[in-house]
């Protein structure tokens, strides 16, 4: 079993009141819910920053991307992180 660490947090009262009650009814600790919440937050974060580093490498070895690169790029990020049954927002 991982080391636990504990944490104090302060959040929104509906947030909170919202995480209690998707816990309670998955039957699960808070602490659980969070957890994973929190590895997947961390997980995207490290896509687009690697993404955003691999971008800038690429600028500078062939310069900056057109209008029309970065509109398909947006497109296919947007597609990567969409969740199932989330409509598309558009800007």
């Amino acid at each position: 079993m991982a080391e636990k660490v504990k944490f104090s947090v302060s959040i929104d009262a509906e947030l909170g009141t919202a995480l209690r009650q998707f816990a309670a009814a998955e039957d699960e600790q808070i602490s659980a819910v969070i957890s994973r919440a929190l590895e997947q937050y961390l997980d995207e974060r490290r896509v687009i920053r690697a993404g955003l580093r691999a971008m800038a490498d690429y600028e500078a070895e062939y310069g900056p991307f057109s209008e029309q690169e970065m509109a398909e790029a947006d497109a296919r990020v947007a597609a990567l992180f969409e969740r199932p049954g989330e409509e598309r927002r558009t800007a």
